[in-house]
């Protein structure tokens, strides 16, 4: 009888063991399970619909999609700086292909800026950009828009003027501005040869290097550049971060991968060309390694430097991509908090933005444009 009582009570404790073992094991599962945002609204199309044809170049050569509708997400490098938080409003650079505009001669190529209410994502202003061909936007520190086309623009959340910037004032016969420190205050210009930083609410320059320079991102005191002009000294790296400041040019990190270095923050740099991604210093110390499972890409960072997005994307064997979401991740931690994705399909990847507390997360094309609250 005893033997019998023993074991009923090592049978009861093992099942015990297990059914905890499970609620352990599923609790772990749901807290690694990323939610996603919650959808305040979705809008759109928010300009007229353009049919185009693109090209797909992937291991088999060039793949022509025949006509479909333009989603203008077929560049990487405009998906960051396509849609900003200004205030109280979303402004969106759209393009509107030829048109026929007073006073010249013959349809030019425009785009147009459309500034959206944030509450409801209702269109509230609209304003023309003719004979241009892109036009990034940078969002201010002080709920401004910067607008870099053949003018370089300070604008109000309902775009209006509020200042420009001349390239030749200083002297200089070149100027490109592309980038935007991750606060939100200052520029950068490269003046071929040479370096500016602009202060985003002054538009006033100061010059940083009157050497070469082509910036992959900046910040308030530098730029970062995955120019490869190391190789002589580690000539079989092929990934470089050169990071220059008042003080000079500072390699930050050389290896067997890279990619396009971005600044999170005046300190912590993400270099996204390996595998898992890394975030290091302006010192070169890696802070910490992201765990990404699949292919990425950089997808904006949030004005106070505590949240960054990547593309997560599934790309077929001709080079298209099939599927895409964004994951939102702690700067502090490297976790996941978060997912969003687009309501219409991308050719390249989906526009994104922050508002600058990181609470709000904005993604998709003038096809459809959806707004998410954060956790």
């Amino acid at each position: 009888m005893t033997r019998v009582a023993d074991g009923s009570a090592n049978f009861v404790w093992r099942c015990g063991l297990v059914v905890v073992l499970l609620v352990v094991i599923a609790g772990v599962g749901a807290a690694q399970k990323v939610p996603e945002g919650e959808r305040v609204w979705s809008v759109g199309p928010l300009v007229k619909p353009q049919a185009v044809e693109s090209v797909a170049f992937g291991n088999g050569g060039a793949t022509f999609s025949g006509m479909h509708v333009d989603s203008q997400t077929g560049s990487t490098f405009a998906a960051t700086r396509s849609v900003v938080f200004a205030g109280d409003r979303i402004v969106v650079a759209a393009n509107l292909g030829m048109r026929t505009v007073e006073g010249r001669p013959t349809p030019v190529h425009v785009c147009q800026l459309l500034s959206l209410d944030g509450q409801t994502g209702e269109v509230k202003d609209r304003r023309d950009f003719p004979e241009c061909v892109t036009l990034p936007i940078f969002a201010t520190n002080d709920g401004h828009g910067i607008v870099s086309g053949h003018q370089v623009l300070r604008l109000t959340p309902d775009l209006k003027d509020e200042g420009s910037f001349d390239y030749g004032a200083n002297g200089h016969k070149h100027g490109r501005i592309q980038n935007i420190s991750p606060d939100g205050s200052t520029l950068g210009n490269e003046t071929s040869p040479g370096f500016e930083l602009v202060d985003a609410r002054t538009l006033r320059a100061r010059q940083l290097t009157g050497d070469p320079a082509v910036d992959t991102s900046v910040s308030s005191k530098g730029f970062v550049t995955d120019n490869i002009q190391w190789t002589g000294q580690y000539p079989k790296e092929i990934g470089f971060v050169t990071y220059v400041d008042a003080a000079g040019s500072h390699l930050l990190y050389h290896g067997r991968c890279g990619g396009r270095p971005q600044f999170l923050s005046d300190d912590l740099i993400l270099e996204p060309g390996c595998k898992d991604p890394l975030i290091i210093d302006t010192q070169g110390k890696v802070v910490r390694t992201l765990a990404v499972n699949g292919r990425f890409s950089f997808a904006g960072v949030s004005q106070n430097g505590k949240r960054m997005a990547l593309q997560i994307a599934k790309v077929s064997s001709r080079g298209v991509l099939e599927k895409e979401r964004f994951v939102i991740y702690s700067v502090e931690n490297g976790e996941a908090i978060a997912e969003a994705v687009a309501e219409e399909a991308a050719e390249e990847q989906s526009w994104t933005g922050f508002s600058a507390d990181g609470a709000m997360f904005v993604v998709g094309s003038p096809l459809k444009l959806t707004l998410y609250r954060l956790p």
